[in-house]
């Protein structure tokens, strides 16, 4: 071990050598000067207070340092996965066992990676700790961090901007800062829940409660599929593929019905809330990634409540475990009275084959049909088509991929949307079969478009994209949904191309010919007037206001 002296040289030369490569990481990921000031002084903040504890130098700096290091390859990551960085909150909501399950299946790469580095940043501050003999001044690491602090809120209003601390898929840089900023907005989720974006007030009445459902024939069983990761090829001018896979986004009526959703390569539970409860996510600001945890229990005239208040059987068919974000809560809550979860189906995997689902829900179907009379509810989840991309998903399954000069990416995701329209065939196919007098409506939707597309779409990644790049393809928010009817004619459906996800359950109550109540028909008129936009619409008051009729008539209860 070197002399006392050596030791303390070589501890302030290492802590340096540290503060200079950290303030360099951040100069070149932090292009925005306010969001570089922000994430210096924060970052500073962190080693002051660090070192006010411990009063060594190296030990504070090897903590921030780590911590600058591991929130940035996270982020890095995280971002190549699932297009949004690490937010603060992201600490708190995967923290249970059955999420735990499935980021150790489907990223264990990434887990051993996070591991792997949390122990060589835990040996590091050891040995930092052992090895430094320096003792700093309370007094000089308290001044510092008072600077720090002072800087920090100097930058902080800048660095956060319009749109603040967690701007989702536009995000491919100032991760750093990012999740400094997203804290704020975490503590005050923490402590008092986070509230939707509503007018202080309106002249409007409330909306009157909903009585019992009222109908004068029995309504279909309707079927609502989540088709993961699913967008129409059709889409993409440039794109070479088997054209045969058109015909399986189309609606009865021959159409290809475009959908704007909230997310992109990942996050369907943003596309399942708005869509589900008819509140677009955005209106929870930077916590919606979140938005589920969040509002368990605080809903009323969902899509799933108003079917079972018209006598509908509610069911979901889960490919997770039903622990996974917590989400089973937030369904029970909304109105699903059972949720068949991986384990309940039999499944092997979180990623078994659509057919597998669906031959699932038409056992349920047909146990159901011979036990009763309710229409049935049925929500079948999918997860064949989910990426990462980069290997075969059933290489012994024969179907197209894409054409010549297709990336590898791109022909495996055009493999498993084949399997997903041969499923799609077999489904329906054994509904005439097994039910042939009962009427049904299937309703399927793309939940978000999958990370393959992203070399081709010719847009800006975030909230004010176009719907259509300059070349022709569509923005990254832009799938489809798609109605067909078993002994059920479907009445024609919405002109508003593309339309606002949000508005998705009210048109499935309207196609299956239920009431709608107060609040589902104010929905249809925002629907005529906002031309099919949800958060875009244009006077963006009225649906603010109608926020603040939810929230005063109990449909929506804030903290």
């Amino acid at each position: 071990m070197p002399a006392a002296g050596t030791r303390q040289v070589i501890s302030a030369t290492s802590a340096l050598v540290l503060l200079g490569t950290i303030s360099i990481l951040l100069f070149f990921t932090e292009p925005i000067a306010a969001r570089f000031g922000f994430a210096v002084a924060v970052t500073v903040a962190i080693t002051s207070f660090v070192s006010l504890l411990s009063r060594r130098l190296l030990f504070a700096t090897v903590i921030a340092f780590s911590l600058v290091a591991m929130v940035f390859l996270i982020s890095l990551e995280k971002h190549a996965t699932m297009n949004m960085g690490l937010h603060s909150y992201d600490l708190f909501f995967y923290l249970n066992a059955d999420t735990l399950e499935f980021l150790w299946s489907d990223y264990r790469p990434y887990v051993f990676a996070a591991l792997a580095a949390l122990a060589a940043a835990t040996i590091a501050a050891v040995l930092a700790w052992r090895f430094d003999t320096t003792r700093l001044s309370r007094l000089a690491s308290g001044l510092t961090l008072v600077a720090a602090i002072a800087g920090a809120g100097t930058f902080e209003p800048q660095a956060s901007g319009k749109d603040g601390a967690f701007r989702l898929f536009t995000q491919n840089d100032s991760f750093v800062s990012a999740f400094y900023l997203s804290w704020s907005e975490t503590w005050g989720t923490l402590v008092r829940g986070q509230l939707v974006e509503a007018a202080a007030r309106t002249p409007l009445p409330d909306f009157a409660s909903e009585s019992l459902c009222a109908l004068s024939a029995k309504p279909p069983h309707i079927v609502l599929i989540h088709q993961e990761s699913l967008v129409p090829p059709s889409l993409f001018p440039k794109l070479q593929y088997d054209r045969a896979l058109d015909r399986f986004f189309l609606s009865d009526d021959g159409r290809l019905h475009r959908l704007r959703v909230e997310t992109y390569g990942g996050g369907s539970w943003v596309t399942e809330f708005a869509l589900l409860t008819g509140i677009s996510a955005k209106a929870f600001g930077d916590m919606r990634m979140f938005v589920q945890v969040l509002m368990e229990g605080r809903l009323k005239e969902t899509l799933p409540q108003e079917l079972a208040n018209c006598g509908y059987r509610t069911l979901m068919l889960f490919p997770m475990s039903n622990g996974f974000l917590s989400l089973d809560r937030f369904y029970l809550s909304i109105g699903f009275s059972e949720i068949l979860d991986r384990r309940a189906q039999g499944a092997h995997t979180i990623r078994e084959r659509d057919r597998f689902y669906f031959q699932n829900a038409l056992d349920a179907m047909d146990h159901h049909f011979k036990s009763s009379d309710r229409p049935l509810f049925v929500y079948i989840q999918t997860m064949a088509s989910h990426g990462p991309y980069d290997s075969a998903y059933m290489p012994e399954v024969n179907v197209p991929g894409g054409g010549p000069g297709t990336s590898a990416e791109m022909s495996e995701y055009l493999r498993r949307a084949a399997m997903a329209s041969l499923d799609r065939d077999f489904f329906m196919d054994e509904i005439k079969r097994r039910f042939p007098d009962e009427p049904i409506l299937v309703v399927r939707y793309g939940d978000h478009q999958p990370s393959a597309t992203r070399d081709l779409i010719n847009a800006v990644w975030g909230d004010d994209s176009p719907d259509v790049g300059a070349d022709g393809s569509p923005g990254p928010f832009i799938t489809f949904y798609a109605v067909a009817g078993h002994n059920f004619p479907v009445p024609p459906l919405p002109e508003y191309d593309p339309l606002d996800v949000a508005y998705l359950g009210m048109v499935i109550l309207e196609a299956s010919g239920l009431p709608l109540s107060a609040a589902q028909r104010e929905r249809k008129r925002l629907m005529m007037v906002c031309a099919g936009r949800y958060s875009g619409c244009e006077p963006r008051s009225e649906i603010l206001a109608f926020h603040r009729r939810l929230i005063n008539s109990g449909l929506v209860r804030t903290p």
